[in-house]
């Protein structure tokens, strides 16, 4: 009996690994940020934020207007063309399809996002790390003392 848990746990231990390498894997390798300009339309938000996230291992993008729930995925090229698009219609109506289009070289991200009302002018930088907090072990909820 003693074995049959041993191996059950040694199976469940390998598959908790296989999952752990697996999204660990799954990481972005550049972030770019910053505020996307109106260039004209319809129905025009003023500027918003943005951000663009690159991951080289399959070429793919995520695109966030206004660090919102909108999530527009994408491709990109081996020489940096982006090109993201969504369609946000539900079904048996017509498409409404929110699109992203630029280029990503060492300076950063410039495009354009466009929606069927408007289009935004979108320049975004590579976004600074966040610093690194490191906390006292014997207070590592980061509570104040007297």
């Amino acid at each position: 009996m003693r074995g049959l848990g041993a191996a059950l746990a040694c199976l469940a231990l390998g598959g908790c690994a296989t999952i752990g390498k697996e999204l660990s894997t799954q990481a972005y390798d550049q972030r770019y940020t910053g505020e996307i300009q109106p260039m004209g339309g319809v129905h025009c938000t003023d500027s918003m934020p943005a951000t663009l996230v690159t991951r080289a291992a399959d070429l793919s993008v995520v695109f966030t207007p206004n660090d919102g729930a909108l999530v527009i995925r994408g491709s990109m090229s081996r020489d940096g063309q982006v090109l993201a698009r969504l369609n946000t219609a539900p079904p048996n109506r017509p498409p409404y399809l929110l699109s992203l289009e630029g280029r990503v070289e060492k300076a950063g991200f410039s495009g354009v996002y466009q929606t069927p009302q408007c289009a935004w002018k979108v320049v975004l930088y590579p976004a600074v790390p966040l610093p690194h907090h490191y906390v006292d072990p014997k207070n590592a909820l980061g509570i104040p003392g007297n």
